[in-house]
């Protein structure tokens, strides 16, 4: 279907959306491309596969594709194939390796890799996925990983995190009544403080009060815990925040015309921690309890199923469930060169390492058909795979059994929520995509799939996305190309 088709045909109710809320459209016609209630995606999981995750054994395997013969041999799948044997027994893989996913935009058929095992297991989520080929061009992890987190570059006035959109899109609808946020970004503690990770709560152009939780992951989270009791304050409590209230009181009565956005964040912030007993119902001792992982002969306390533990945990709570979690996976051990997927030497142990324990604690958080409660519910939340690029389809000359950054073909994955499944976009047998989303599609995307509308001063314009003439032009894009509903 033509998207000027699909733009005159589409109807989808926009829910209890209000106009003139932020992240509302901006008019009728935008209203209808505007995913509804039963269509959108009420929530969003991403997990970050922070130091950039190759796709070749994992989401997107052409098996001809550097095969023997071919115009670049022993590339790609067949780059390591020496050691798939050794590796793949030791992290109790077996054959078949490649399982058939779809065709890409150049014909050729995608399979899922070895590395894949924990999903494979799963069809109900396989069924579900769709796998978007990225590109750019930026190679350092400080520059890529703010970029692949928020759609902007460094620099950019406007880079924010999906978080910080979900948590401005859901306060400006609340009236002032949720106590606990609506976002949370959850960092391991082995994160490597110069790779701009913290992208993922900037605000950018939003409020401060937009701005997710941030939450690191360790061992022992009982410092936390015990915070939100304010001990600081202890016996007095009752009479300092009525303090605090009383010169809140006073400030917001000063303001006799338009009322100053810093004034908002700051009865946000204050109400905030005078109502820390309530983030403490919600932040239980048992949520904040460390998990072990084991894979590929390795097993010890992991960060990342910890944090999708917890991200589970808030994402289905009863009464007050969060919209928006990221959870930045550092691996269950980090890999060589940092993060969960920075593989310079040792390329195929850690990616097989890291990739399986992360996705078999997934998969263990994610309901099975025919049941009920206690899970993800796929059709409730969208699972968002993200990462800053992929590694180089050839080994680094410095390092043999490693590989390098590279931007110019890797993938991202969607799961379940309104995105349909199969694959966007095609890497080359080169290893290089000239067919692919950008960074600020995707994200655009994940706020559309929302129900949030993309095209705002704080997020996105249609300028953005490579092939829109205007905004409902986008939305329509977003919805028929990326998402895939066509």
């Amino acid at each position: 279907m033509r998207r000027r088709d699909f733009l005159k045909t589409t109807a989808a109710a926009a829910g209890s959306l209000a106009f003139g809320a932020w992240g509302s459209p901006p008019d009728a016609t935008s209203r209808e491309l505007l995913l509804g209630r039963g269509q959108r995606a009420e929530n969003v999981l991403e997990i970050f596969l922070y130091g950039g995750l190759g796709p070749f054994e994992s989401f997107y395997v052409v098996e001809r594709h550097g095969g023997p013969g071919s115009d670049y041999p022993n590339e790609q799948f067949h780059l390591f194939s020496a050691d798939h044997e050794d590796v793949f027994g030791v992290c109790g893989l077996s054959s078949p390796w490649l399982v058939p996913l779809g065709l890409d935009g150049a014909g050729e058929m995608v399979n899922l890799g070895p590395l894949l095992a924990p999903l494979i297991a799963r069809p109900d989520i396989v069924s579900r996925m769709r796998v978007l080929v990225h590109r750019h061009s930026l190679e350092p992890h400080e520059a890529a990983i703010p970029y692949a987190l928020s759609g902007h570059r460094l620099g950019s006035a406007r880079m924010a995190g999906l978080g910080a959109a979900v948590q401005r899109h859901c306060q400006a609808r609340d009236g002032g009544q949720r106590r606990v946020p609506y976002s949370h970004v959850l960092y391991p503690d082995t994160e490597i403080s110069t790779d701009n990770l913290r992208a993922a709560s900037a605000v950018g152009m939003h409020p401060g009060a937009a701005r997710p939780l941030q939450l690191r992951i360790s061992e022992d989270m009982s410092g936390l815990y015990r915070s939100l009791l304010r001990p600081n304050v202890g016996s007095r409590r009752d009479a300092y925040d009525a303090l605090v209230a009383h010169y809140a009181s006073a400030a917001e009565a000063r303001y006799t015309g338009q009322r100053a956005v810093a004034l908002d964040d700051y009865l946000r912030a204050s109400a905030a921690v005078r109502e820390a007993d309530a983030l403490e119902a919600v932040l239980a001792e048992e949520a904040l309890s460390p998990v072990d992982g084991e894979a590929c002969a390795t097993r010890g306390f992991s960060t990342t199923a910890t944090g999708l533990k917890l991200a589970t945990h808030l994402l289905t709570h009863p009464s007050v469930p969060s919209r928006h979690v990221t959870v930045v996976d550092g691996g269950l051990i980090p890999a060589s060169g940092g993060g969960g997927y920075d593989v310079h030497s040792a390329h195929l142990v850690d990616t097989a390492r890291n990739l399986t324990h992360t996705l078999s604690a997934l998969a263990d958080q994610i309901q099975r058909p025919g049941t009920a409660g206690g899970g993800i519910d796929l059709d409730e939340t969208m699972v968002v795979l993200n990462t800053e690029f992929g590694r180089t389809p050839y080994r680094q000359q410095f390092s043999p059994d490693g590989t390098n950054h590279h931007p110019y073909g890797y993938v991202t994955v969607l799961i379940g929520g309104p995105a349909e499944p199969g694959v966007l976009g095609a890497i080359d047998s080169d290893g290089v995509a000239r067919r692919y989303v950008t960074p600020p599609e995707s994200r655009a995307a994940v706020l559309a799939a929302m129900g949030i509308y993309p095209f705002t001063d704080a997020t996105f314009a249609v300028g953005d996305l490579r092939a829109a003439d205007d905004e409902r032009d986008g939305l329509a894009w977003l919805n028929e190309i990326v998402l895939g509903r066509r």
